[in-house]
C-alpha cells in the first residue's frame, strides 16, 4: 500500500501544470469526496499536478481534510478559494433545457453569476501563483472511458480506476483510526456479515427514499442467516428493520437520539459535535468496508463509494448490477430517475 501511495506522489509531483481543487464546498462528504476523486483521474490523465484547499470544508473542524485524514498531496490555504474556487456548473444546454422545462430565467442566471465567478477566481489565482493555476471549473471528467495509468496500476474502467484511488486517499489518521476502533470494538462484530445503508434525513429532497420492507428483501436472498450491520442516520429505521426480521442479528453504530441527517444542519454544528458525528460515521464505513458483501442505493454518496469500491462483493437495491458502472458518476436526478424506473419494475406486491 505505501509503495502505491509514494508512487502517486511522485508522479502527482512530476507534473508542470498545476490544479487546485477546493474540497468541502456545499454536498455531503461523499459527494464531495467524489468529486475530488474525479478530479485526480482527470489530472492524471492530462498530466496536471493536483493540490487541494480544504481549510473551510464543511465536513471538517479546524484544518479541513487531514482532520480525519492522512495527506497525499499537498495543500494550500490561499482565501481566495473559499469564495471563488467552487465547482463546475453544468454545460448551456442542460441549463436551457431545464430552464424550459422550469419557465424560469433562475437557473441562466446563475450559470451567468457563476461563469463571473469562475472568471475573477482565474485571475486571482494568475495574481496569487504568479502562473497559470487550474481550478475546479476546470475539470471536464469523464468516467465513461478507458483509464490507464501505469505507474499506479490502473487499467480498466472507471470502477477499476476509482478503487485505486481510494487506496491512495481514504487512509485515516491516527486519532481518527483510534477513535473509530474504539467505537467498533463496542459492536462486538462477528467475523462475517452483511452491510447496508438505509438512509433517512434531507435525502428526500432529492430523490425518494427506498423503505426498509425494500431492503428486507434484498437482505432475504443474501445475508444467509449472517448478522447485519446497518449504515442509517435515522434510529428508527434501525428499529423498523428489527421489527421486519426479528430472527436477524442487527447491528448499528446510530444512536437512539439520531432522527435523519440534514447536511445543512450538519455543517452548522460545534466543531467538537461536528467531530463526534463524522467520526462515527467513518467508523461505519469502516466496518462497511470490511463486510462480506454490501446492499446500498445508487442515489446515496456512502452508498455508491461502497458499491464502487466493494464491486463485484456489492449489489445495488435500486438498479440491475451491470447498470452500474454506467450509473456510477451520474448527477443524482438521473440516478433518481434511474432508481425510480428499476423500483417501478420491481416493487413487491
Amino acid at each position: 500500500m505505501k509503495d502505491i501511495i509514494e508512487e502517486y506522489k511522485k508522479l502527482n509531483s512530476s507534473f508542470r501544470k498545476t490544479l487546485i481543487f477546493h474540497l468541502g464546498v456545499d454536498s455531503g462528504f461523499f459527494a464531495e469526496y467524489t468529486y475530488m476523486v474525479n478530479a485526480m483521474l482527470y489530472c492524471l490523465q492530462h498530466k496536471i499536478q493536483f493540490k487541494i484547499y480544504s481549510a473551510d470544508a464543511n465536513f471538517g473542524y479546524d484544518k479541513g481534510w487531514t482532520d480525519y485524514f492522512i495527506p497525499f498531496c499537498e495543500e494550500v490555504t490561499e482565501e481566495f478559494h473559499r469564495k471563488h474556487n467552487i465547482h463546475t456548473v453544468p454545460k448551456w444546454n442542460k441549463i436551457l433545457s431545464s430552464s424550459l422545462k422550469q419557465k424560469s430565467i433562475r437557473l441562466i442566471k446563475w450559470k451567468l453569476k457563476t461563469i463571473l465567478i469562475n472568471f475573477r477566481a482565474s485571475i486571482l489565482a494568475l495574481q496569487t501563483y504568479k502562473k497559470r493555476v487550474l481550478l475546479n471549473h476546470s475539470v471536464h471528467f469523464n468516467h465513461n472511458q478507458h483509464f490507464r495509468i501505469p505507474e499506479l496500476g490502473i487499467d480498466g474502467d472507471y470502477i477499476h480506476a476509482f478503487g485505486i484511488m481510494v487506496d491512495i486517499t481514504f487512509r485515516f489518521n491516527k486519532e481518527t483510526t483510534d477513535e473509530c476502533n474504539k467505537l467498533i470494538s463496542g459492536l462486538q462484530l462477528p467475523p462475517h456479515y452483511i452491510g447496508c445503508q438505509v438512509r433517512g434525513g434531507d435525502k428526500v429532497t432529492e430523490t425518494e427514499l427506498l423503505p426498509p420492507e425494500h431492503y428486507i428483501h434484498i437482505l432475504s436472498n443474501q445475508a444467509k442467516n449472517k448478522p447485519v450491520f446497518v449504515l442509517t442516520d435515522d434510529y428508527a429505521i434501525f428499529a423498523r428493520l428489527q421489527q421486519l426480521s426479528p430472527n436477524t442479528h442487527w447491528l448499528t453504530l446510530c444512536t437512539p437520539e439520531e432522527k435523519g441527517y440534514v447536511n445543512s444542519a450538519f455543517t452548522q454544528t460545534g466543531y467538537i459535535q461536528k467531530r463526534n458525528k463524522m467520526t462515527r460515521f467513518l467508523a461505519s464505513m469502516k466496518v462497511l468496508l470490511a463486510s462480506d458483501y454490501f446492499i446500498g442505493s445508487i442515489t446515496t454518496g456512502p452508498s455508491l463509494f461502497l458499491l464502487k469500491k466493494l464491486y463485484p462483493n456489492a449489489l445495488p437495491a435500486d438498479c440491475e448490477p451491470e447498470d452500474l458502472q454506467k450509473v456510477a458518476a451520474l448527477p443524482i436526478t438521473e440516478r433518481g430517475e434511474i432508481m425510480q424506473k428499476y423500483l417501478n419494475s420491481h416493487l413487491l406486491s
